[in-house]
């Protein structure tokens, strides 16, 4: 029996699929400075992320209470690019009987893949200068040296998270109930401990402790008003946690009677505050 197109179903699948994908993998941008909108924008198109890098000094029993402090806040430019996640059915595959819901987190970790290589692509050695830990993955452990020299890297950070890749991470994992759980707050890092399965912008980067203020992130919407009223589907689907929208798009074309299918955004990040804010590690 030939296949057919069941739009809610696809619906459903996108939006369950987004949470559980994206959600986990891209947990860690939770951490950085960031403006996720829903305005449209183009290619290359620049938004103005806000730092925030100082708070006002606390007074004490105030007498005026019109002072607005002297909190510092300052911008970093981001340039967003359209990051495109193409996926569909030939025309044999839906006479075939294969759903399209079959490809959805296939691609979803894919799109992963290009998110996150864009948010960490500003983390190199010119931005934020030489590793703070040379080693193996095995040599950061609870209790190390290593673990306790990328803490202190960013000591001064009001809040502190710890990205490492897989090999780093299961030498943090608990080993028993009586080990300390991966939670806020574990040795120290009370912004988290993510693990990351790369990180391309450096050849043997293995991880990196940061503050918030390290990177500025943007995303917006991608310019769909035109051709929306051709698709079978058109969906923003939010990951919630992160307050990022993925915007989806399913259409028939009529040539090939293909059906063609996307998962879309525009995304960018750059370095902002680059004093104290990563220590990373890297393999020898």
């Amino acid at each position: 029996m030939p296949n057919t197109i069941a739009a809610q179903l696809i619906v459903d699948t996108l939006a369950s699929q987004t949470q559980t994908v994206l959600a986990n993998r891209l947990a860690a941008l939770s951490h950085f400075a960031s403006d996720f909108s829903a305005d449209v924008k183009r290619p290359k198109d620049v938004v103005q992320v806000a730092i925030a890098s100082a708070g006002s000094a606390t007074l004490t029993n105030p007498t005026s209470f019109n002072s607005i402090g002297d909190s510092t806040l300052g911008a970093t430019a981001v340039t967003l690019n359209h990051l495109y996640q193409p996926f569909g059915l030939a025309y044999s595959d839906i006479q075939n009987a294969i759903r399209l819901e079959r490809l959805v987190k296939i691609n979803l970790d894919k799109l992963a893949d290009s998110i996150w290589a864009a948010a960490t692509a500003p983390i190199t050695v010119a931005n934020f200068g030489a590793a703070t830990v040379t080693g193996a993955d095995s040599t950061v452990t609870p209790g190390s040296a290593n673990l306790r020299a990328l803490w202190a890297g960013v000591s001064k950070a009001g809040r502190k998270a710890l990205i490492v890749n897989p090999g780093i991470y299961s030498q943090l994992i608990p080993t028993s109930t009586t080990s300390l759980p991966l939670s806020e707050g574990a040795y120290g890092f009370d912004g988290g401990i993510y693990y990351a399965s790369q990180f391309p912008s450096e050849a043997k980067l293995a991880g990196f402790a940061c503050a918030p203020e390290a990177l500025a992130m943007a995303a917006a919407a991608p310019s769909l008003d035109h051709v929306r009223d051709g698709m079978l589907v058109s969906e923003v689907v939010p990951v919630e946690s992160l307050g990022l929208n993925i915007y989806y798009n399913v259409w028939a074309d009529k040539q090939t009677r293909s059906l063609v299918a996307s998962a879309e955004l525009m995304f960018g990040a750059s370095k902002a505050v680059t004093s104290g804010t990563i220590a990373s590690v890297y393999n020898p």
